[in-house]
């Protein structure tokens, strides 16, 4: 069955957002002491977003919220 027909494109994400997202990542990866390059790496081998901020368990630490002013 071809469902070409019936994709809808998604809207396109906010840049800052998504721009503000990666930094904190990063910025956390750092923090586990593994570089920009690793994570990339790691990215691309497959590891999802969410399985790393899983791993690093940086939510359960508490006090880390992503806190930008988009207006």
């Amino acid at each position: 069955m071809n469902n070409i027909g019936r994709y809808k494109p998604q809207a396109e994400p906010n840049r800052d957002l998504v721009e503000c997202a990666m930094v904190e990542v990063l910025e956390i990866a750092q923090r586990q002491g593994i570089t920009a390059g690793d994570l990339i790496r790691m990215l691309d081998a497959g590891m999802r977003i969410s399985d790393f901020l899983n791993a690093t368990n940086v939510f359960a630490k508490g006090g880390h919220t992503i806190d930008r002013d988009f207006s």
